[in-house]
């Protein structure tokens, strides 16, 4: 059978489902650029230039950068993970210094500090805690997640101080992963992706609003898109590509351009190795991270993350007893209600044929942080992401499951295969309890509206995610987006613009808090020093460290509502809503209580808000302040 057969045969299957699905990588991916060819910045930016001292980041970077007084400094000092943000404060009475100091219990950002930046030829300060500031110390913007306000008060930026970095720009290289036209268009005709035009404008408008919103010493962040030269299955283009973008584009760093076309961990890693700063990666593992240049960040937690929270809270609130959350009404026979839980894992193995080893780090991960919370496994089954081709493994792997008397299945699945899996579990009669772990955007409205209902009103668990707005008009990337382009209607901004901006909201950030002295350290510092934010059901708590370069640290408690009505992620109304339990309260690792889960108790359960989270919601548009349109970026001339 051919791949191109087994596609079309996939598609008359399942139709529309199949877009809807592969479009839902939009969702989680919990990100346009400048016209033209910019090859003004790129010219001679040849690597001697910018440092001949090879670097611990995989890269150059200039000589003698190192200072005390740098923002980010003492990066090692974030304080530890598990150490609660009371109340989710950003912080009122701590004030620890310089962004890179250890942060305050509270959070709060450094305040007061006066370190002066690296430079030559002139002073370039820094004043973190002054300048365009809101009453929580942050920088004046719409999110809760600005970093802490800073007036530079230098007129020397140093220059041309690293790779892709002059006195007046840094270059980003948008990568544009290749996409199968025919998907691309079942996505669009099912309201789930935008078109090529409405995604680049969107990317420019929230470039732009960063540019506006964060302190870039002078310099503005400009995108240059670059295609796929081949398909992310192909090592060899991935690693062509990775050459291309650090020996000839020379930029400072690289974004993932479509989340519809996640970029592939070959590519990641070969970015890295040549000193390449990367917005590209989700759900990694630890050991990727720690075995890869600190260059690469994310939004979501990683696979580590999601292992130790799903593990404690099986270990606390599951293992031991009955499991009374599964289906025994629709048949009677499997008796799981009355059974002490038995529990199960599928995890998603690699894609097309080929095993990636992310899949296994997963697995094992998972496993092993099961043990150590006294819970084994019965069964442990792998599947290759393979869409129309291996019906027959998803029809073996639940026979397994239910062979093996599994009452409760713990899944770490793609966005794609719960359609195919809770519809080959239906019709082998067989319904277990499912354990929302949260990849895959198990734990999204958008995607539950999409499984079999009848195993879908059994699932429950965990979720980095938060209490997300009813309103999209009310959510970050639409207001940005408009604050940026204030002449735009409504809809213009696309319909997956908040999934856009995660990682421009990153990039922004490390650049913010790496002072005026741009190079790969100070921006890894910078990253590293950003203080603990959040904490909150509509704000996760978001810091990194270097072994969990991930903003999102805390998760809640979620179950499927099964007749509750209401806006999905998109503001879609419909029917089965993902419910965060106790108004979404949030717990890092180690705080779990030991008590029964609440799943599937309505009191106090919560989908949606259009409460603000805090910040600069909703202020920010109303100061009435607003920017010219030949403005390039905060402190450009």
């Amino acid at each position: 059978m051919d791949a191109s057969a087994g596609w079309r045969g996939f598609l008359e299957r399942y139709g529309i489902a199949l877009g809807v699905v592969v479009g839902l990588t939009l969702v989680i991916a919990v990100l346009p650029g400048n016209a033209g060819d910019r090859t003004d910045l790129r010219a001679g930016l040849d690597g001697s230039e910018v440092g001949a001292g090879s670097s611990a980041f995989g890269g150059t970077s200039p000589g003698g950068v190192a200072s005390t007084g740098t923002p980010g400094a003492a990066a090692g000092g974030v304080a530890d993970a598990g150490q609660a943000v009371a109340g989710g404060d950003l912080g009122g009475g701590a004030t620890p210094g310089a962004p890179g100091a250890a942060p305050g219990a509270q959070g709060g950002p450094g305040v007061g500090a006066t370190p002066e930046a690296p430079g030559t030829g002139g002073t370039a300060e820094v004043v973190f805690g002054e300048g365009p500031c809101r009453p929580d110390g942050r920088q004046a913007g719409v999110s809760i997640y600005m970093p802490p306000c800073a007036r530079w008060t230098g007129t020397d930026n140093g220059g041309a101080t690293a790779r892709g970095v002059t006195a007046e720009e840094i270059l980003v290289i948008r990568y544009l992963p290749q996409l199968d036209p025919g998907t691309q268009a079942i996505l669009q005709s099912a309201g789930l992706a935008d078109d090529s035009a409405t995604i680049k404008r969107s990317y420019d408008a929230l470039r732009r609003y960063g540019n506006l919103h964060h302190e870039t010493y002078a310099r503005e962040v400009v995108f240059v898109d670059l295609a796929a030269s081949g398909p992310s299955e192909s090592d060899e283009a991935m690693k062509a590509d990775a050459l291309k973008i650090a020996n000839d584009l020379k930029p400072f760093a690289v974004i993932e351009g479509n989340p519809a076309a996640p970029m592939p961990t070959i590519l990641i890693r070969e970015l890295a190795q040549r000193g390449v700063v990367c917005l590209c990666s989700t759900s990694l593992s630890s050991e990727f991270y720690v075995e890869t240049p600190p260059l690469v960040y994310s939004s979501l937690p990683t696979v580590n993350d999601y292992a130790a929270t799903v593990a404690e809270f099986v270990g606390k609130r599951l293992a031991g007893r009955k499991a009374v959350f599964a289906g025994d009404e629709l048949n009677p026979t499997q008796g799981f209600r009355g059974t002490e839980r038995v529990f199960g894992l599928i995890y998603l193995e690699g894609a097309r044929g080929k095993v990636d080893p992310e899949g296994k780090r997963a697995r094992d991960a998972m496993v092993a942080e099961m043990g150590r919370n006294g819970v084994q496994f019965a069964e442990a089954v792998g599947y290759i992401y393979d869409p129309g081709r291996n019906q027959q493994d998803v029809t073996n792997l639940i026979a397994t499951m239910k062979n093996a008397g599994v009452t409760t299945i713990v899944p770490l699945w793609d966005p794609l295969y719960p359609i195919l899996i809770t519809k080959e579990a239906s019709n082998q009669q067989y319904f277990p309890e499912w354990f929302v772990v949260g990849t895959g955007l198990s734990d999204t409205t958008t995607a539950g509206r999409l499984y079999d209902q009848l195993q879908w009103r059994h699932a429950f668990g965990v979720s980095p995610l938060w209490v997300t707005w009813a309103t999209v008009a009310r959510s970050p990337g639409y207001r940005e987006y408009h604050h940026a382009r204030p002449q735009d209607g409504a809809g213009t901004e696309g319909v997956l613009v908040n999934i856009y901006r995660a990682r421009i909201q990153d990039l922004f950030r490390g650049i913010h808090m790496a002072g005026p002295r741009l190079t790969n350290e100070t921006y890894v510092a910078g990253q590293l020093g950003y203080p603990k934010t959040g904490g909150k059901p509509a704000a996760p708590l978001h810091f990194f460290t270097r072994e969990d370069p991930t903003e999102i640290k805390d998760f809640t408690e979620v179950f499927w509502g099964a007749n509750v009505a209401g806006p999905d992620e998109r503001g879609q109304q419909g029917t089965g809503m993902m419910m965060k339990v106790d108004g979404g309260k949030r717990y890092v690792p180690g705080q779990w209580p030991a008590t029964d889960s609440k799943a599937f108790d309505l009191n106090g359960a919560i989908a949606v808000s259009d409460d603000p989270p805090g910040g600069g919601e909703p202020d920010h548009e109303q100061d009435g302040h607003r920017h010219p349109a030949e403005q390039r970026c905060s402190s450009c001339p």
